[in-house]
């Protein structure tokens, strides 16, 4: 019975000091999510920015380039493949404007997946956008500088995305970070109406081209994975969803009706888990507005 007794006791301690264990680590994981990442990743763009040249400024040194002048590397490094860009040089658009372009020679050198950044002006939202050649959901849970981090990094997925923004539809994910860094004050931008119509204008930065996309939804959906579920480059199915979206009925939903897509437009969806349900996602939804790329706005 002694026995019986003493064994009880021990496993009875094992059971509190799990319990306490797994306590502690709770308690940790919302810290390191609930902390002011400012150190790491909302001062993302100043880190990079000890590269003196990744913002090309001296624009005497430099004449105007056009997707016939523009000439990036042969090949970029992708961990021991070689990635042509040839075909994505013919494919852009005039650049008025290179000395507004990022240095992506300089961004390869912290990072070979990075393949855009992302810049909403007013909000904290001026992050590298990252695709893994390998494994899609590489960037959930790892930096922009390959290192482990919780709030990952924006991506898009190579299964579904090119790497130079012109497909039908590009889908680039963030996470919810309580902090506000990453998408973590996307709902909270887009959902306001007064907001949403303020922060209209979305930047893709590529190699040599800025580009300007136009807000024209932003909406509460199920966590359905659209790239998987739509073919876009079926007309059908591009009108259908986009006709879906325009019907949905929220209170944190909001529509420019003027700016929807039409058969041939591009579009980028930012995709983050909703603020009241994780199981759900809000999208923000831009159409490239070809007018300022052609205009020389940047």
């Amino acid at each position: 019975m002694k026995n019986n007794t003493k064994l009880k006791y021990i496993i009875l301690l094992l059971v509190c000091l799990n319990c306490v264990g797994i306590c502690l680590y709770l308690n940790f994981a919302y810290q390191v999510d609930m902390k002011d990442d400012g150190d790491s990743l909302d001062s993302l763009r100043d880190s990079i920015k000890q590269f003196e040249t990744v913002y090309d400024t001296d624009t005497t040194a430099e004449p105007e380039v056009t997707k016939d002048t523009y000439t990036p590397p042969e090949t970029l490094d992708v961990g021991g493949d070689e990635r042509d860009t040839s075909d994505e040089v013919t494919a852009r658009p005039q650049v008025h404007n290179p000395s507004a372009t990022l240095n992506f020679d300089k961004l390869w050198e912290v990072n070979s997946e990075i393949h855009a950044w992302l810049e909403i002006k007013g909000t904290r939202i001026d992050y590298p956008i990252l695709q893994s050649k390998n494994y899609d959901e590489k960037y959930l849970n790892t930096g922009f500088d390959n290192s482990y981090y919780l709030g990952g990094a924006l991506f898009t997925q190579s299964t579904y995305n090119g790497l130079d923004f012109n497909d039908p539809v590009t889908l680039i994910y963030g996470h919810t970070m309580r902090s506000g860094s990453m998408f973590g004050r996307l709902e909270r931008t887009y959902s306001d109406p007064s907001s949403f119509k303020e922060h209209s204008d979305i930047m893709i930065y590529l190699p040599g081209e800025v580009r300007h996309y136009t807000v024209f939804a932003a909406v509460p959906y199920d966590a359905l994975h659209i790239l998987d579920a739509y073919n876009f480059s079926k007309p059908y199915m591009y009108r259908r969803f986009f006709a879906d979206v325009k019907d949905i009925r929220a209170i944190n939903a909001n529509f420019n009706e003027e700016a929807f897509p039409e058969v041939g437009d591009r579009v980028i969806i930012l995709s983050v888990c909703l603020g009241e349900n994780a199981a759900r996602r809000y999208l923000v939804m831009a159409v490239f507005n070809e007018d300022l790329a052609d205009n020389g706005i940047s």
